[in-house]
Protein backbone atom coordinates (compact mmCIF):
# COMPACT_ATOMS: atom_id res chain seq x y z
CA UNK A 1 0.00 0.00 0.00
CA UNK A 2 2.82 2.40 0.90
CA UNK A 3 4.60 1.67 -2.37
CA UNK A 4 1.45 2.44 -4.36
CA UNK A 5 1.19 5.81 -2.59
CA UNK A 6 4.81 6.62 -3.50
CA UNK A 7 4.19 5.70 -7.13
CA UNK A 8 1.14 7.96 -7.25
CA UNK A 9 3.04 10.84 -5.60
CA UNK A 10 6.00 10.40 -7.96
CA UNK A 11 3.68 10.25 -10.99
CA UNK A 12 1.95 13.42 -9.82
CA UNK A 13 5.29 15.22 -9.49
CA UNK A 14 6.31 14.16 -12.98
CA UNK A 15 2.96 15.34 -14.36
CA UNK A 16 3.39 18.72 -12.62
CA UNK A 17 6.93 19.07 -13.96
CA UNK A 18 5.77 18.29 -17.50
CA UNK A 19 2.90 20.77 -17.19
CA UNK A 20 5.28 23.48 -15.90
CA UNK A 21 7.72 22.92 -18.77
CA UNK A 22 4.88 22.91 -21.30
CA UNK A 23 3.35 26.12 -19.91
CA UNK A 24 6.73 27.85 -19.79
CA UNK A 25 7.59 26.82 -23.33
CA UNK A 26 4.15 27.85 -24.56
CA UNK A 27 4.49 31.28 -22.96
CA UNK A 28 7.92 31.85 -24.51
CA UNK A 29 6.59 30.80 -27.93
CA UNK A 30 3.53 33.03 -27.50
CA UNK A 31 5.84 35.99 -26.84
CA UNK A 32 7.45 35.38 -30.26
CA UNK A 33 10.97 36.15 -29.11
CA UNK A 34 13.89 34.98 -31.28
CA UNK A 35 14.99 32.08 -29.08
CA UNK A 36 17.62 30.75 -31.50
CA UNK A 37 19.20 34.11 -32.40
CA UNK A 38 22.58 35.22 -31.01
CA UNK A 39 23.87 34.83 -28.37
CA UNK A 40 22.12 31.44 -28.51
CA UNK A 41 19.15 29.56 -27.13
CA UNK A 42 20.68 28.67 -23.76
CA UNK A 43 21.62 32.26 -22.92
CA UNK A 44 18.23 33.52 -24.05
CA UNK A 45 16.27 30.89 -22.12
CA UNK A 46 18.31 31.62 -19.00
CA UNK A 47 17.48 35.32 -19.41
CA UNK A 48 13.77 34.77 -20.07
CA UNK A 49 13.49 32.48 -17.03
CA UNK A 50 15.45 34.61 -14.54
CA UNK A 51 14.98 38.27 -15.45
CA UNK A 52 11.87 40.41 -15.47
CA UNK A 53 13.34 43.66 -16.81
CA UNK A 54 14.54 44.55 -20.31
CA UNK A 55 16.42 47.73 -21.15
CA UNK A 56 17.68 48.61 -24.58
CA UNK A 57 21.40 49.45 -24.80
CA UNK A 58 23.85 50.15 -27.60
CA UNK A 59 25.84 47.04 -26.68
CA UNK A 60 23.00 44.69 -25.72
CA UNK A 61 23.85 41.01 -26.20
CA UNK A 62 20.49 40.50 -27.92
CA UNK A 63 20.76 42.43 -31.22
CA UNK A 64 17.02 43.22 -31.38
CA UNK A 65 17.28 45.00 -28.01
CA UNK A 66 19.93 47.48 -29.02
CA UNK A 67 18.96 51.14 -28.77
CA UNK A 68 17.51 52.33 -32.08
CA UNK A 69 18.29 55.60 -33.82
CA UNK A 70 15.59 57.01 -36.10
CA UNK A 71 16.15 59.58 -38.85
CA UNK A 72 13.57 62.03 -37.51
CA UNK A 73 13.71 64.77 -34.90
CA UNK A 74 13.20 64.02 -31.22
CA UNK A 75 9.79 65.70 -30.92
CA UNK A 76 8.37 63.71 -33.83
CA UNK A 77 9.81 60.47 -32.45
CA UNK A 78 8.22 61.19 -29.07
CA UNK A 79 4.83 61.63 -30.76
CA UNK A 80 5.27 58.44 -32.82
CA UNK A 81 6.18 56.53 -29.64
CA UNK A 82 3.06 57.86 -27.90
CA UNK A 83 0.83 56.98 -30.83
CA UNK A 84 2.40 53.52 -31.06
CA UNK A 85 1.54 52.83 -27.40
CA UNK A 86 -2.06 53.92 -28.02
CA UNK A 87 -2.35 51.79 -31.18
CA UNK A 88 -1.01 48.78 -29.27
CA UNK A 89 -3.92 49.23 -26.82
CA UNK A 90 -1.59 49.72 -23.89
CA UNK A 91 -3.10 51.30 -20.81
CA UNK A 92 -2.48 54.58 -18.98
CA UNK A 93 -0.33 56.00 -21.77
CA UNK A 94 1.25 59.22 -20.57
CA UNK A 95 3.76 61.66 -22.04
CA UNK A 96 6.19 64.01 -20.36
CA UNK A 97 7.29 66.34 -23.19
CA UNK A 98 9.94 68.11 -21.08
CA UNK A 99 11.62 64.82 -20.20
CA UNK A 100 10.76 63.33 -23.61
CA UNK A 101 9.30 60.22 -21.98
CA UNK A 102 6.34 58.02 -22.76
CA UNK A 103 5.00 55.67 -20.12
CA UNK A 104 2.49 52.88 -20.53
CA UNK A 105 1.17 49.80 -18.77
CA UNK A 106 0.74 46.51 -20.58
CA UNK A 107 -1.60 43.80 -19.32
CA UNK A 108 -0.23 40.34 -20.11
CA UNK A 109 -2.70 38.17 -22.02
CA UNK A 110 -2.19 34.92 -20.12
CA UNK A 111 -2.70 35.90 -16.46
CA UNK A 112 -3.42 39.63 -16.68
CA UNK A 113 -0.26 40.78 -14.90
CA UNK A 114 0.74 44.40 -15.47
CA UNK A 115 4.10 45.33 -16.98
CA UNK A 116 5.45 48.89 -17.04
CA UNK A 117 7.11 50.40 -20.10
CA UNK A 118 9.02 53.66 -20.37
CA UNK A 119 10.44 55.01 -23.62
CA UNK A 120 12.89 57.90 -23.56
CA UNK A 121 13.76 59.96 -26.62
CA UNK A 122 17.12 61.72 -27.00
CA UNK A 123 18.28 63.89 -29.85
CA UNK A 124 21.12 62.16 -31.69
CA UNK A 125 21.90 64.83 -34.28
CA UNK A 126 20.22 67.57 -36.24
CA UNK A 127 17.53 65.27 -37.65
CA UNK A 128 17.87 62.00 -35.77
CA UNK A 129 16.78 60.71 -32.39
CA UNK A 130 17.49 57.73 -30.18
CA UNK A 131 14.70 55.67 -28.58
CA UNK A 132 15.67 53.94 -25.34
CA UNK A 133 13.12 51.58 -23.84
CA UNK A 134 12.73 49.89 -20.48
CA UNK A 135 10.02 47.32 -19.82
CA UNK A 136 9.59 45.58 -16.48
CA UNK A 137 7.23 43.11 -14.88
CA UNK A 138 5.76 43.94 -11.50
CA UNK A 139 5.49 40.31 -10.47
CA UNK A 140 7.78 37.33 -10.87
CA UNK A 141 11.46 36.63 -11.34
CA UNK A 142 11.35 35.73 -15.02
CA UNK A 143 9.15 37.24 -17.71
CA UNK A 144 9.32 34.42 -20.29
CA UNK A 145 10.26 37.00 -22.94
CA UNK A 146 7.24 39.26 -22.38
CA UNK A 147 9.24 42.45 -21.81
CA UNK A 148 11.42 41.83 -24.86
CA UNK A 149 8.19 41.39 -26.84
CA UNK A 150 6.91 44.76 -25.55
CA UNK A 151 10.07 46.47 -26.82
CA UNK A 152 9.85 44.72 -30.19
CA UNK A 153 6.16 45.60 -30.53
CA UNK A 154 6.92 49.24 -29.78
CA UNK A 155 9.77 49.37 -32.31
CA UNK A 156 7.60 47.73 -34.96
CA UNK A 157 4.67 50.10 -34.33
CA UNK A 158 6.95 53.16 -34.44
CA UNK A 159 8.51 51.92 -37.71
CA UNK A 160 5.04 51.45 -39.19
CA UNK A 161 3.87 54.93 -38.13
CA UNK A 162 7.00 56.58 -39.54
CA UNK A 163 6.58 54.71 -42.84
CA UNK A 164 2.91 55.72 -43.06
CA UNK A 165 3.82 59.34 -42.36
CA UNK A 166 6.55 59.31 -45.00
CA UNK A 167 4.23 57.78 -47.60
CA UNK A 168 1.71 60.59 -47.06
CA UNK A 169 4.34 63.31 -47.48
Amino acid sequence: MRRRGLVIAFSSLIALAIAAVWLTGSAILRNRVPVNAPPGAMERLKTYLTRNVVETRQDHAFPELRTRVFQINAEDLLEFARRACVQLDWEDVGVDPQQRRVRAQIRTPLLGFIDDLEARVEAAGSNSARLQVRSSSRIGRGDLGANARHVLDLYQAVDRLIAESASRA
